[in-house]
């Protein structure tokens, strides 16, 4: 149930409460604090008019941490110093900072490391909640291979490096309100707010907790109209608010790679090279001879050992072998006679400048490139645990007494 005082409670907001969560406070003084840990990590000025366009998002992801406390509480979780310095640690591993420069950052811009813990707090706690949610959910092997499916059928087609940021629509008569704040968050990214800061802040997807980094995404991996949306972005770009079934998305565009039909694949070649020089004034006669040496190796060795003995007996010091080099850093020519070949196998004499060679495929190793199918379990679980803790939070705001003093 939610309730609002006015009149001269309204008055002393100032000094008083913020709210009242089921007979737990949030002060003003609780609401300022967060309101200056979030402007400082997320690089915004506080105008009076910031100020006045983000206390209300604010005060509402209060309410939500205080509920989300009490929840874990109800259950018997608790938060631990160690809880506490792992998710510190973490914090400034995803942020560049070395260990103990969070705090330092904090108290160079005058916030208390504790205003950092009070928000950490209600996060570390509903994880453990969301942790026992976990045994609840069950993804089928063919769900994974349907995703795996979608992304070797998309393989040719780009790829996108992505942040997001996601407002759930919990109750549809505040849509137009959750439409204004993602328009707000918008308005503070446009002028120089950080991402990942207000990702973190007001991200209610799991990847809040990495900036809203989603990483490099194939075709397939992201919901249809997201995907539409990113596809008509540009490198830096910023979406405007995306309106999906489950709420409002903003996104961010960060870099675009082309599509390889061998983007599932990484391979390593393990090649031997015999190299014969031809100078530019060499006559028929010996162009003829050096190649009928090229020819007569690939005929007779049988592995590139023989190509190593060969090379010695030529004294060709431009020979050799090389492990563990992709097809793409081979020159045109070279690439294109390699290709062809199977183990142990040899290409036929190549023209090069300066002379002629031939090459033996001493062996190869193909990795695959798609994520395993522990990894789409895990994105898949994640999603199916985001959907079930809007949902448990919802419940949780339904049969909740809030009182809203401001």
């Amino acid at each position: 149930m939610l309730t609002f005082s006015g009149g001269q409670a309204r008055a002393q907001s100032t000094i008083g409460l913020a709210a009242v969560v089921n007979d737990q406070p949030i002060s003003v003084v609780d609401l300022i604090d967060r309101l200056k840990l979030v402007a400082t990590t997320s690089n915004i000025q506080l105008t009076d008019e910031r100020r006045r366009e983000m206390i209300p998002q604010i005060l509402h992801q209060l309410i939500d941490e205080t509920l989300q406390m009490q929840e874990a509480k109800r259950l018997g979780y608790t938060v631990s110093d160690e809880d506490m310095n792992r998710a510190i640690a973490a914090v400034e591993q995803n942020s560049g900072m070395p260990p103990g420069g969070l705090e330092r950052y904090l108290q160079l811009n005058n916030i208390p490391l504790e205003s950092l813990k009070e928000q950490l707090r209600p996060q570390i706690a509903w994880q453990k909640v969301l942790r026992s949610m976990r045994r609840d959910i069950e993804i089928s092997e063919s769900e994974i291979d349907d995703v795996l499916e979608r992304i070797k059928r998309n393989q040719d087609k780009p790829r996108n490096n992505v942040q997001e940021i996601f407002l759930p629509i919990d109750n549809p008569q505040e849509e137009s309100k959750i439409l204004d704040n993602a328009q707000k968050i918008i308005g503070a990214l446009r002028n120089g707010a950080s991402f990942e800061g207000l990702a973190r802040q007001f991200s209610a997807n799991a990847s809040a907790a990495n900036g809203g980094n989603l990483g490099w995404m194939s075709v397939g991996e992201m919901d249809s109209t997201l995907e539409d949306a990113i596809n008509k972005m540009e490198p830096g770009q910023i979406s405007q608010p995306i309106r999906t079934v489950r709420g409002y998305y903003i996104l961010k565009l960060l870099d675009r790679a082309k599509g390889d039909t061998d983007a599932d694949r990484d391979v390593k070649l393990d090649l031997y090279q015999l190299y014969v020089p031809i100078s530019q004034n060499a006559s028929n006669d010996e162009i003829r001879t050096k190649v009928g040496i090229l020819q007569n190796a690939r005929d007779t060795a049988k592995s590139c050992e023989d190509m190593a003995k060969i090379a010695v007996d030529l004294g060709s010091d431009l020979s050799g072998r090389t492990k563990g080099i992709s097809p793409q850093e081979l020159s045109g020519t070279v690439a294109a006679a390699v290709s062809q070949l199977k183990d142990g196998e040899t290409s036929n004499v190549i023209r090069v400048d300066g002379g002629a060679l031939v090459v033996m495929l001493c062996g190869s190793t193909v990795k695959s490139t798609l994520p395993d199918r522990d990894t789409i379990h895990n994105r898949l679980l994640m999603e199916r645990l985001e959907i079930a803790a809007r949902r448990k939070l919802r419940e949780l705001r339904r049969e909740a007494f809030i009182d809203i003093r401001i």
